[in-house]
């Protein structure tokens, strides 16, 4: 999904390096302007479920394990997060979720990227604290929250992560 300055999430298909691919990849016929304005700005939760987490949960219907870089710290709803989960799809099927830097703090990453010379966006330079779809990231209102910037402050979460309420640790 493109974000400012031309930087797209990563998504993997299935290859070993995966690929960039933006919105009209993953939804094709989902329509940008609808008739009382833009999607994201009148429906942000129907956007983000059309847009990522639709797609994202077709994608991993052929997996058993998903890899992500969530952290606790990130948000109140991360706060509980273990390092490997069980997630239940929508279809029914189970998956494992793992995420290694969930104990991980701001600081932690920060210097794994220096120390190891990983490139990073570089929205991170300008400030920008959390990085998603373009017209819903902006720089953070609250120095205290790093998901401030997202959605204009009106939810911290656009669902990839909470679409199964009965995750349960492995």
């Amino acid at each position: 999904i493109r974000a400012k300055d031309g930087a797209y999430l990563l998504v993997d298909e299935k290859s070993s390096n995966g690929t960039y691919v933006d919105a009209d990849r993953l939804a094709p016929n989902t329509p940008r302007p609808i008739k009382h304005g833009e999607l994201f700005r009148v429906h942000p939760d129907q956007c983000c479920r059309i847009r990522k987490v639709e797609p994202l949960l077709r994608a991993l219907a052929d997996y058993e394990i998903w890899f992500t870089g969530l952290r606790r710290e990130q948000s109140p709803t991360r706060a509980a997060l273990e390092q490997v989960e069980t997630h239940r799809l929508p279809s029914g099927k189970e998956l494992v979720k793992v995420s290694p830097l969930a104990m991980w703090s701001w600081k932690d990453v920060w210097s794994y990227l220096r120390v190891n010379e990983i490139e990073y966006l570089p929205l991170y330079d300008r400030g920008y604290t959390s990085i998603g779809c373009e017209p819903c990231t902006s720089l953070p209102a609250d120095g205290a929250n790093l998901r401030s910037g997202r959605w204009g402050g009106v939810k911290l979460e656009c669902g990839i992560h909470t679409f199964d309420a009965g995750k349960k640790p492995v």
